[in-house]
């Protein structure tokens, strides 16, 4: 009954500040204006939606899978080639590409899932690879090493999504559906399924769970959050090259879960703003970036290894628990008294 009434106060925190962030979303381009800091929303916009992904796939379903970058690259590849070689309006472009991109997860999910741990991200990685290398072998379709240019942009109606502050009202309610979905989800009963999984799969499979299944529709939806960005990605910048497929992308975001928490979802979002900001101010670096990121995520590994958010903020109640009981020890003998 405890636990019970523990999930209904935690699902009621998380809609209010689902309600509270998403206004304050909608409201902040007032404050931003035209300009630099608004293209930059746009593209944490993007990329929160793949970490979000990657947050529901590693840190509530256990599985190290490193294809992300490479679902991104299949959403914004084939939304590109079905707009430029097809002909096909934008918007049926993107909802034809994540039905491919689903497709592709269930044959990929199918096997590697089959693995667990380190050899489960290695296969993923190699799949990833596969992915980068086809970008620039198939030149007919993806245009090779230079990339595919003149991609439409998105447009509802005869509105055009042309500018900055048009794609933020498509990116960011976008990202808060599909955090408002992955929110409940992990409240659910199939959140509590796929905790279970993590833990142990026997265990799993003795309270009846497929855990076969799980994983695979886990891995699907994951696929399809970050082709879902690549989608809105190559629309917003009109031009898509192999740089997208990159292996640098899949560090990137285990870089983010490990500063926002594997298990945190909203840290994804505000993990991925912090590596926007990092990226800014290592510019003056940037042939060292690969090894800073490195050895940037050895340490949160080691060091707090469930996130640095999460870590510290474990850390503070820990430290406010040491407070409040020799806050209390004090006060009993004077009570005595």
């Amino acid at each position: 009954m405890s636990g019970n009434i523990e999930n209904h106060l935690k699902h009621g925190n998380n809609a209010i500040a689902w309600l509270v962030v998403t206004a304050g979303l909608l409201l902040l381009p007032l404050a931003l204006g035209q300009g630099y800091y608004l293209s930059a929303m746009n593209f944490i916009a993007l990329y929160s939606m793949v970490a979000i992904g990657v947050c529901l796939l590693t840190g509530y379903g256990g599985q190290l899978a490193l294809s992300h970058g490479a679902f991104f690259a299949i959403g914004a590849y084939c939304s590109s080639i079905l707009s430029l070689r097809a002909g096909l309006p934008p918007w049926i472009s993107v909802i034809a590409s994540q039905g491919f991109a689903a497709l592709v997860a269930w044959g990929i999910g199918a096997v590697v899932l089959r693995l667990k741990g380190h050899y489960l991200a290695i296969a993923s990685l190699a799949f990833a690879m596969i992915v980068e290398k086809l970008s620039m072998a198939l030149a007919d379709l993806t245009g090779g090493s230079p990339g595919l240019t003149g991609i439409p942009r998105l447009s509802l109606g005869g509105f055009a999504i042309d500018s900055d502050l048009r794609f933020y009202y498509v990116a960011w309610p976008a990202v808060m559906l599909l955090q408002f979905f992955a929110l409940n989800l992990v409240s659910s009963r199939i959140g509590r399924a796929l905790r279970c999984v993590k833990e142990g799969e026997e265990i799993a499979r003795l309270f009846g769970v497929d855990v076969r299944a799980f994983k695979v529709k886990l891995f699907i939806l994951s696929s399809v959050y970050g082709s879902l960005a690549g989608s809105l990605y190559a629309h917003y910048v009109t031009f898509v090259s192999p740089s997208v497929a990159s292996i640098m992308f899949a560090i990137e975001i285990l870089l983010v879960l490990a500063l926002g928490g594997y298990t945190m979802l909203w840290g994804a979002i505000v993990g991925v703003a912090g590596i926007n900001l990092l990226n800014e101010y290592l510019s003056v670096f940037v042939q060292y970036k690969r090894m800073i990121y490195g050895l940037a995520l050895i340490v949160i590994v080691l060091v707090f290894p469930n996130g640095l958010f999460k870590g510290v903020a474990d850390r503070i109640d820990s430290l406010v628990g040491i407070l409040r009981t020799k806050g209390k020890s004090h006060a009993e003998p004077d009570a005595r008294q």
